[in-house]
């Protein structure tokens, strides 16, 4: 009996003999519950297939997902709630820079590992967190990767933004400016807009005023649709590019339900966009299994999901059957330049210093409302 109890208060959190569990929390019924959806299913539907598969060292995975609707305070309530009485060994996948950010801190005091938040916001690999693991080419990255773009590859000289009004719209806002410096540019317009916001008419009148060439978009689906249409209402035939928030079948779709197309809209984003047609057999597998399982296509959010719990499941195997955070953690930091062999986009690394963990993106455009990729492996800084 002595023995049975000492080994029970030696155990790790969230790790029994038969099961680990991991939380996450998605926006599931706010303003980007198209991402929180996908995401979910993704998480699901991986930790489904390694539990087919036999679990990790016999330990099937079990997940514990909570909607944030995209409000900080609601995510910091359900964060508490896994982590009192859920009990999770670690999170995957948290949504959003407002909401993950908001949850970041009180994950990482706890040292309890979180990896692949939804959202490219600096701020959780600057500083270095040991407990905290990026997975997605930074916002900053990306904005400086598509002003240097257009100022190198169209000559432009104007540069406008439309940004969200937080902590995601800052750092995009941001990446904008240090890489105009950086060309020689000041910004031709910048014009904000508050978070759930449905009108867009004043920030694209003012951008037109200043005569743009090309209006950055620092916003998720709604926002680049909404902007994209007022553009189209006004008769303003200008470039318009996103970043991964906006990296979305959803933008081209609700487009066309808007009554216009989405062809000629630039986006940056890191794995190229899936499709049932894909040339890769991986992802024509992985698509078909998908809609067995869900009923449905997936999307780009799926695979960010998805790939959160195939990562997690990588670094958890080669931790070995004794399983602790700090073991976890370790194997995390020895991913160098770690493939993906499934959606083909852009490999991992993580150090004992530095958990931005991938670096490049992709320059694609809207033709035939479909994703088009123009550009391959960008990037503004390369891992050291």
């Amino acid at each position: 009996m002595g023995l049975g109890l000492c080994f029970g208060a030696m155990a790790e959190v969230g790790v029994s003999d038969t099961e680990i569990v991991i939380g996450s929390h998605q926006d599931l019924s706010g303003p980007i519950a198209g991402w929180g959806i996908q995401v979910k299913m993704g998480l699901e539907m991986r930790a489904r297939e390694i539990n087919e598969a036999g679990g990790i060292h016999g330990r099937k995975i079990r997940m514990v997902i909570e909607d944030n609707a995209y409000d900080p305070k609601k995510a910091i309530m359900v964060t508490n709630k896994m982590i009192s009485r859920d009990k999770v060994f670690m999170f995957i996948g948290n949504m959003g820079s407002p909401t993950a950010g908001a949850t970041k801190p009180i994950i990482s005091r706890k040292k309890i590992p979180q990896m692949f938040p939804l959202t490219a916001a600096s701020l959780f690999f600057e500083p270095y967190d040991r407990y905290s693991f990026a997975g997605f080419t930074p916002y900053y990255d990306q904005a400086r990767i598509i002003v240097k773009y257009f100022v190198k590859a169209k000559g432009y000289k104007r540069i406008g933004l439309m940004y969200q009004d937080d902590e995601m719209g800052a750092i995009m806002k941001k990446g904008v400016l240090d890489e105009l410096a950086a060309q020689g540019l000041k910004i031709a317009g910048a014009e904000s807009y508050k978070r759930g916001a449905t009108e867009f008419s004043s920030q694209i009148a003012k951008l037109r005023k200043v005569n743009a060439q090309v209006v950055v978009l620092a916003t998720i689906i709604r926002e680049t649709v909404g902007a994209l249409k007022e553009a189209k209402k006004i008769g303003w035939d200008v470039d318009m590019c996103g970043m991964s928030p906006a990296f979305t079948k959803y933008v081209p779709l609700l487009c066309m339900k808007a009554g216009f197309s989405a062809d000629g809209f630039y986006c940056v984003g890191q794995t190229p966009m899936v499709y049932k047609d894909s040339k890769l057999k991986t992802i024509q597998d992985w698509w078909k299994r998908h809609v067995e399982w869900f009923g449905k296509d997936p999307d780009l959010p799926t695979t960010a999901g998805y790939a959160g719990v195939h990562y997690f499941a990588i670094a958890a195997d080669r931790a070995g059957r004794d399983l602790t955070r700090e073991k976890f953690i370790d194997e995390m930091e020895k991913f160098d330049n770690e493939p993906d062999k499934i959606f083909g986009g852009p490999p991992y690394t993580f150090t004992t210093t530095n958990h931005q963990g991938a670096f490049y993106g992709n320059m694609s455009i809207v033709r035939n409302n479909r994703f088009l990729i123009i550009e391959k492996n960008m990037y503004h800084k390369l891992p050291k």
